[in-house]
């Protein structure tokens, strides 16, 4: 088999074998494409790192880039299938949530990523029209990337994760929330309808509407766009960088610190969430981590190995573990003393004959749901993982916590909050936004969301690599060094590492076979 065409599907390599394995063969069957999707806040730059990525794509590393695909176009596009035929672009807070209403008409009519489905469209249109594929319909592999700006639900995320898989970016853009609205006053929103706006972009109680909050954490990398427009471009550069393996860089201390928290985090039992924590001290040592999980006598908390231990006489004694998933009936604690307290509410206010003729504690039960009773987090057995990593340090007394900053994955409770605040740390760093935490309402005077304010403990979301993505980028692929120098490479022919095979997986296995029949056939003739 001589060396293959990068342009001929897997079905049509079907030549007797040579030197060449049929690994190399595949190798020139993986896709080079990128499907960028961005998400963020309304007023966060979405927009401008959208432009950012397509300059620097097309013009350092040489990708046919399509125009970018603004979801916002689509809408205005699509609004007369809702019946609306004009959208008024001033003033900018009517026109915003003049384009959330028909956004969210848009997908409970046709479905929750119908938005996205039609950029699938235009991105299948793109690679015909630009050599992505042979007459008869057989994907070619080539230098193509797409850039949507902006997705808005998870159902949008979803369906592109599963057309595109891993060469697909979801890169999440984020401003604190005076720049955002100082950003759309700028821009001549009305500043009492700003605050309106941002809540309903972030977390919609409709059905079809938008919910970036939930969306945001499935980001593969979080840029902060706080500063200047080159801060935004440099953090965009280097993300490539690594994607494409170009130039050798190594984690910052905040990537390095979410990971250990992340890490911690997927040792959790949890029936609610998996929330992790690290503590990196004042000089930028790692000096803690922490889960949630349930405590257990001694210090510390349950692992796996504890569902077995060994007495004194060498018996084993089954079961030691007493997390709730295996223990006191093997339910959440937390949500079931919380609805059996909405329940006694329910029952003494029947009781009490206040009801209207009809009613039953099943209606008050109803009322009740989704008050700030269903906020209640007092009745976990589980510690949180932020006080499990200052626990921690106490238990070793090793170090101090007066200076130090705090990596979670989840933003913390009140609770948590005046610990970290009585314990001396300084900074917390979150991901995972957390709305029943009312850590700013009660603590106000000793906890901000300012960056700028040294006065109080400064609580700030995480910029960088996302941690599930931590191993992938930072341990190279390629080699970095020839005969003991450091290795340059070109960015016009640098393939991503997130890449997908252009062809099914049981043509690859068709292939094997036919080369392994083949080749043991000669060698019976011989």
């Amino acid at each position: 088999m001589g060396k293959p065409s990068k342009n001929l599907a897997v079905r049509d390599l079907y030549e007797p074998p040579s030197v060449q394995t049929p690994a190399q063969a595949f190798e020139e069957r993986i896709s080079h494409e990128l499907v960028v999707a961005l998400v963020g806040p309304v007023g966060s730059g979405v927009s401008t790192a959208a432009r950012d990525l397509h300059d620097i794509l097309s013009q350092e590393y040489k990708y046919k880039v399509r125009p970018i695909i603004k979801l916002s176009e689509i809408i205005s596009a699509e609004a007369r299938r809702v019946l609306i035929e004009k959208i008024e672009r001033a003033p900018l807070d009517k026109y915003i949530t003049t384009m959330q209403t028909i956004g969210n008409d848009l997908r409970k009519k046709f479905g929750g990523s119908y938005l996205v489905e039609k950029a699938v469209e235009e991105i299948a249109k793109f690679r015909k029209e630009n050599g992505g594929c042979s007459d008869n319909g057989v994907p070619l592999v080539g230098r193509r990337a797409y850039i949507l700006d902006s997705i808005k639900n998870l159902e949008e995320l979803r369906l592109l994760r599963f057309l595109y898989g891993k060469t697909l970016l979801v890169v999440g853009v984020f401003a604190p929330d005076q720049i955002r609205k100082d950003r759309l006053q700028t821009l001549g929103a009305d500043p009492e309808s700003v605050r309106k706006i941002m809540d309903r972009d972030q977390s919609e109680v409709a059905t079809f509407g938008q919910n970036t909050r939930k969306l945001f954490i499935e980001s593969d990398l979080f840029i902060c766009n706080d500063k200047k427009p080159e801060e935004l471009k440099r953090k965009l550069r280097r993300y490539l960088e690594l994607v494409f393996d170009v130039r050798v860089h190594t984690p910052t201390r905040s990537e390095s610190a979410m990971y250990e928290a992340a890490s911690a985090a997927a040792q959790s039992a949890c029936m609610s969430r998996q929330v992790g924590a690290s503590i990196i001290s004042c000089t930028g040592e790692l000096i803690a981590v922490g889960r949630n999980d349930v405590p257990r006598v001694g210090g510390g908390l349950y692992v796996e190995d504890d569902q077995f231990t060994v007495d004194d006489e060498a018996r084993v004694i089954v079961d030691a573990d007493n997390r709730c998933f295996k223990w006191g009936g093997r339910i959440c604690h937390n949500e079931v003393t919380r609805n059996d307290i909405i329940k006694k509410i329910a029952r003494k206010i029947f009781d009490a004959d206040v009801l209207k003729k009809n009613k039953t504690t099943s209606d008050v039960v109803a009322i009740l749901s989704g008050t700030d009773i269903d906020n209640l987090t007092e009745f976990s057995r589980s510690i949180h993982a932020e006080m499990e990593a200052i626990l921690s340090v106490a238990r070793e007394g090793k170090h101090s916590l007066v200076g130090a900053t705090l990596y979670t994955s989840t933003y913390p409770c009140h609770n948590c909050a005046r610990h970290i605040v009585a314990a001396g740390i300084r900074r917390v760093v979150y991901i995972e936004p957390y709305k029943k935490s009312l850590a700013i309402v009660l603590h106000s005077g000793t906890v901000t969301e300012d960056s700028t304010d040294r006065s109080r403990v400064i609580f700030s979301q995480y910029d960088g690599v996302a941690p599930r993505n931590y191993l992938r980028l930072f341990r190279p692929r390629l080699p970095r060094k020839q005969d003991g120098h450091l290795l340059h490479r070109g960015l016009e022919a640098a393939a991503p590492a997130y890449s997908e095979p252009l062809d099914s997986r049981t043509d690859y296995e068709s292939k094997v076979i036919a080369d392994l029949c083949s080749k043991e056939q000669s060698s019976c003739e011989d």
